[in-house]
């Protein structure tokens, strides 16, 4: 098995982060109830089984862990597909002659010619290329193929002591560069689309190469020269006698690029030379002549491709984080207390609505209906009146309580909830009636009634974020001195 994009795997140190993040902050949460209730903290921490918030947390990590698998695409198998490949088949025919060692142009014509092709390579991608090497004779340095780096990599080690039969055999180069792209071609194509890119300075040339240029015409193949040096010439230095090179006379050799040869050559390709001298090779001109040759099927090889297996944990990932989803903690419809919130600065949760079905019909579902749009009048009229028919739910009692409370009754809503509790025997409605008990009496500004119906609330259910978090405050209403203290302590 591989990774096809490794670099998210990083990905899966973010869950155990994120867990010991939680982790880190449960415990300040324990710490703080700690501080607040004391002893009676293990009551409401401690000992806790597990709750919907931790399912909740453990399904949406794991699904994190297995959307960073997905997204680093595992592959496992492999098949195989036909890659076809469209281009131009270029043949590059350097000459490797000690005539190539002159120093007209710097540092010398094969450092130079050497130089300006492989920058030509370097932006060649519209098709293969071949190496050809030629002096006294021709041979093959490098067939055809589409890897630039090999091809650059049979340049570099091209030079002129590779081949110890001296001349210039033009033809030679043209007729193993012609059976090169012969032999590269697809059954039934003809030579259209292929090219020749002729590298000498053309000095010595032998017999047979106008030939050899009318045979690979009649194939389709073009070719291209590109002259190497000046017309001035230059000296040949001689690495025997570390001085220049001499003819049998003994005369001091002098090199010079033979542009006519060269000139007969492109009138019957791109009508024009290309030169590699002392202004360089014009590469966007050559990438042009051989653009307008087009392309042409290059055929077809097989290649391996692995199979993508990212799908199975990306389900993994969607169902874990569909079912992290799916399990929420029990939540309470709540607002802010305007009391808690001038007292400490904060917002307390208020009285929850109760978790009931309206047994009171009509009348019931009407006042749902008015105390959620904030019309606690009339919201209480209905429940009175569905109250009526079922005089003896603990949850109709609860909901007008709830609705006194919000109109600032505190002491009637007081008592309906005492009278809730004392309808009811079931532990969720029992903490829920404590609950808003403890609610109503912070919002009363009677904290220390608030404390103790709280924390009989939270031993009813010790997972009440919501208790917990109105619990703090009332405490912290507790530790701050009354507001005539404070003045008279400002006065002195």
């Amino acid at each position: 098995m591989r990774f096809a994009a490794e670099a998210w795997l990083w990905m899966l140190l973010l869950p155990p982060a994120l867990w010991a993040l939680l982790r880190w902050s449960d415990g300040r949460a324990q710490a703080d109830l700690g501080r607040l209730l004391g002893r009676r903290a293990g009551e409401h921490v401690e000992g806790r089984p597990v709750t919907a918030l931790a399912w909740r947390r453990f399904f949406l990590l794991t699904g994190l862990c297995w959307l960073a698998l997905a997204l680093a695409r595992p592959q496992w198998g492999t098949h195989e597909i036909e890659m076809r490949q469209r281009g131009t088949d270029v043949v590059i025919a350097l000459d490797v002659s000690n005539s190539m060692r002159a120093q007209d142009v710097v540092p010398s014509r094969m450092a130079r010619a050497k130089a300006e092709l492989a920058g030509f390579l370097d932006d060649y991608d519209q098709g293969r290329v071949g190496l050809v090497l030629f002096a006294g004779q021709a041979f093959v340095q490098c067939p055809l193929t589409l890897d630039r780096g090999t091809a650059q990599l049979f340049l570099r080690m091209a030079d002129t002591d590779m081949i110890s039969t001296q001349g210039t055999a033009i033809a030679s180069a043209l007729q193993v560069s012609g059976q090169l792209l012969v032999g590269g071609r697809s059954p039934g194509a003809d030579g259209a689309r292929q090219a020749i890119l002729l590298v000498t300075d053309g000095e010595d040339l032998e017999g047979g190469w106008r030939e050899a240029a009318a045979s690979c015409r009649e194939q389709g193949i073009v070719i291209v020269p590109v002259g190497v040096g000046e017309e001035s010439g230059g000296l040949v230095p001689d690495p025997e006698s570390e001085g220049f090179l001499k003819d049998d006379q003994g005369s001091v050799v002098m090199s010079r690029l033979d542009l006519a040869s060269l000139q007969e050559l492109a009138d019957a390709g791109p009508g024009f030379v290309f030169r590699i001298g002392r202004g360089g090779l014009d590469r966007r001109a050559l990438h042009d002549v051989i653009a307008r040759l087009g392309e042409r099927d290059l055929g077809g090889r097989q290649v391996a491709r692995y199979e993508e297996r990212f799908i199975w944990p990306l389900g993994l990932a969607l169902a874990s984080l569909w079912l992290g989803a799916l399990v929420r903690p029990r939540r309470r419809a709540a607002t802010a207390i305007a009391v808690a919130a001038l007292l400490l600065g904060l917002a307390a949760t208020p009285v929850r609505a109760a978790p009931w079905q309206q047994p009171g019909g009509a009348a019931a579902r009407r006042g749902h209906d008015l105390y959620r749009a904030g019309d606690y009048e009339g919201a209480l009229k209905f429940f009175e009146t569905a109250r009526a028919e079922a005089p003896d739910d603990p949850r109709l009692s609860l909901a007008v309580g709830e609705a006194l409370s919000r109109l600032g009754r505190h002491e009637e809503a007081e008592r309906e909830f005492a009278r809730a509790l004392s309808q009811s025997s079931d532990p969720d409605l029992r903490s829920e009636s404590l609950y808003n008990s403890g609610t109503n009496a912070l919002s009363a500004g009677d904290p220390r009634r608030a404390v103790e119906q709280l924390r009989r609330s939270l031993d009813l259910d010790p997972a009440q974020r919501d208790a917990l978090h109105n619990l703090e405050l009332a405490v912290r209403s507790l530790e701050q001195p009354p507001p005539e203290d404070q003045e008279d302590q400002q006065q002195q």
